[in-house]
């Protein structure tokens, strides 16, 4: 089967053709239809999980997916040959993943049914940028009306968090490059500020000096992120996707500060899909690409140029 891989770790991704995986117990085969491109997929080629988690080389990259399911290993209960399922494939040994023809997946992480309402390219975008948001959101509780400010809004998480907060009745501040602000006030954002231009802290201070409810940032430093919590008035909270909140320090300024770990899980995954579809959400997805510009796409992901959501789109077979 064709698939996208590293042959080790650290090393540039390229097009193969590899053996097609077989279930194991409690597994399922699914032929690939689309899979969703992540910065966690360049993570994990640059060690994410080294020494961590165990591995298999070569390294199919990819987490997030749709296809239909194949054959079933021993045990299965939950998913038939012929169901369109979709979710974050991600499991042990890594490199099991989904920039290929086939994938196996166990039916017991975060994994569902694909809902009529969501093509197969739709349901590939959802699964780690949508569960992530949708978690982030949820620990940091904001009533409606609270002013919510979003730093990297423009991509894949980013994109998610802005419009389930607007449709909780947030008051969002994308923060975000110029070119992404049309796209992001259709999602939902009330304010756009300038990422790109002059010190991010200092302007949002200058329009909020009242200080804000809350922050979710997916990008930024130790020391950036911080500073953010700085604008964040007492009693409100900020979050990171990216681990690298202080929660002691923020206290003292009676800041609650949140790491956000995603763990995925079906029931997640459907409380996403329930969301988006009751609440008419758009599923941001802004390129398709053939899996052989799978490289290209990570590459692009890693550069941080990446608006919205990229979804490779695997050819049948």
């Amino acid at each position: 089967m064709l698939a996208v891989a590293v042959r080790a770790c650290r090393q540039l991704p390229e097009l193969m053709n590899l053996p097609r995986p077989s279930p194991r117990g409690g597994e399922v085969l699914v032929r690939m239809a689309a899979a969703g491109v992540n910065p966690f997929d360049w993570k994990i080629i640059d060690g994410l999980f080294d020494k961590r988690r165990p591995h298999v080389f070569p390294l199919i990259l990819g987490v997030d997916g749709a296809g239909t399911v194949e054959a079933v290993g021993d045990g299965v209960a939950r998913f038939r040959p012929g169901d369109a399922i979709f979710g974050q494939f991600l499991h042990d040994p890594v490199g099991i993943g989904t920039f290929a023809e086939f994938a196996t997946v166990p039916e017991s992480i975060g994994v569902s049914h694909v809902p009529s309402a969501l093509s197969p390219i739709e349901a590939a975008a959802l699964p780690t940028a949508g569960m992530t948001a949708l978690d982030a959101l949820d620990r940091l509780e904001l009533a409606v009306g609270s002013s919510l400010l979003v730093v990297g809004a423009s991509g894949g998480i980013g994109s998610w968090v802005t419009q389930l907060a607007a449709a909780r009745g947030l008051r969002v501040i994308a923060a975000a490059r110029p070119g992404s602000a049309d796209r992001l006030r259709e999602l939902g954002a009330q304010e756009i500020v300038d990422s790109s231009s002059g010190d991010l802290v200092d302007r949002v201070r200058d329009g909020h000096p009242q200080g804000l409810d809350g922050v979710l940032d997916v990008m930024s430093d130790r020391a950036q992120f911080a500073r953010l919590v700085a604008l964040v008035r007492r009693g409100g909270r900020a979050a990171t996707t990216v681990y690298v909140a202080d929660p002691e320090a923020a206290g003292r300024s009676g800041v609650l500060a949140i790491n956000v770990d995603l763990q995925p899980s079906s029931s997640l995954l459907d409380r996403l899909v329930q969301e988006t579809v009751t609440r008419h959400l758009r599923v941001p997805v802004e390129r398709r690409v053939p899996l052989a510009e799978a490289p290209a796409a990570v590459a692009e992901s890693r550069s941080g140029r990446a608006a919205g959501k990229t979804v490779i789109v695997v050819p049948p077979t």
